[in-house]
């Protein structure tokens, strides 16, 4: 049983049956065997011409963003929290406010009441149907009345959670809010099996797949920057370390993890950052768990995981134990398509 039956065999036997907060356990991963975030990479992938400058930018912009553990409920969230939505979840009428025509204008979507979204500019906020099998992803939440009601956004978009995770409208590549990012119970496993959500500085200005075809995010010339070496939006970006030499690193059990993750699986460029840092990875938001009173998981993660303690959140530095210009590249799209074998 090669890698990609044997994951795709693993996450159908994972029942999502929701935990403290609606949480799925680490084993279960959204969207189908066939989706681009669930494909393994092959052993030497095709890789896009200039990859070797984009890694160079990547790195000369600086180091890989520290993941800052704990910064929920504040103005530097912009992680993305993620509800289910069951029979008794009240109802609500979408209304998008910025951008027409909306893909979800007037749906009406069942939330949990307690649900809220990230506190960040973005206000990202996602819910799950597991009995309609749709996932609703939403971008600047601005109203959310208690019961139910209108629920108004900036724009928003909705995805099969079994199906591809694109085309949900709600991040700049159009991914779903749940494509790529780390779960708490994934990271206390040790285990990501899945693509991984990448945001970065500034794009050049063009998309790949399975971005949505003329999406750029934030393009690198907006902020005086040229950007032709910046990668696009929906760039995979792959560790081409290999996972012996990972695991020979001595980095700790959380990063290895991520790093596994980015070589078996590599990682989508999905938003940007409007010219700050250089790049990092998305996570869910600790807001799933504290918008109904709990405690916020990734704390008491960063806290056991020895994260340096700064203003009641907990900094972990993904950057050390790793030449990322030298060892990062960037995947060629019909590795993604699974059309390289056309001619990509």
């Amino acid at each position: 049983m090669g890698p990609d039956v044997a994951e795709a065999s693993a996450a159908a036997a994972c029942s999502p049956t929701r935990g403290p907060g609606g949480a799925p356990p680490a084993c279960w991963r959204p969207y189908g065997p066939d989706s681009p975030f669930n494909a393994r990479l092959p052993q030497r992938p095709r890789l896009l011409s200039g990859s070797d400058a984009v890694a160079r930018q990547l790195a000369d912009w600086g180091p890989a963003q520290s993941l800052v553990l704990g910064a929920t409920d504040t103005e530097e969230d912009y992680w993305h929290p993620v509800y289910y939505a069951g029979r008794r979840s009240p109802v609500f009428k979408i209304r998008c406010v910025l951008w027409r025509p909306c893909p979800v204008e007037g749906h009406r979507v069942r939330i949990p009441d307690g649900a809220r979204p990230a506190a960040g500019d973005d206000a990202h906020l996602a819910v799950v149907n597991h009995r309609s099998g749709w996932e609703y992803d939403f971008w600047q939440v601005r109203d959310k009345p208690s019961g139910g009601g209108r629920l108004v956004v900036g724009y928003g978009g909705r995805t099969r959670i079994q199906g591809s995770g694109l085309g949900a409208s709600a991040t700049a590549a159009g991914f779903g809010l749940l494509a790529g990012i780390v779960r708490p119970p994934e990271m206390v496993s040790g285990r990501i099996r899945h693509a991984l959500f990448i945001t970065v500085r500034c794009s050049n200005g063009h998309s790949v797949y399975p971005a949505r075809r003329g999406s750029t995010g934030s393009p690198c010339r907006q902020f005086g920057r040229g950007g032709d070496s910046a990668p696009p939006l929906g760039a995979r970006l792959w560790l081409s370390l290999s996972e012996r030499r990972i695991t020979q690193l001595g980095v700790p059990r959380w990063k290895r993890a991520l790093l596994l993750a980015l070589h078996r699986y590599g990682g989508f460029v999905g938003d940007t950052m409007n010219g700050h840092s250089s790049f990092g990875v998305s996570f869910e938001s600790g807001a799933s768990f504290t918008s109904f009173g709990l405690p916020d998981p990734w704390i008491g993660f960063g806290r056991s995981a020895g994260g340096i303690e700064s203003d009641g959140s907990y900094v972990l530095d993904l950057n050390s134990g790793v030449d990322w210009g030298q060892f990062l590249r960037v995947v060629h799209p019909c590795v993604s398509r699974g059309s390289c074998r056309r001619g990509g």
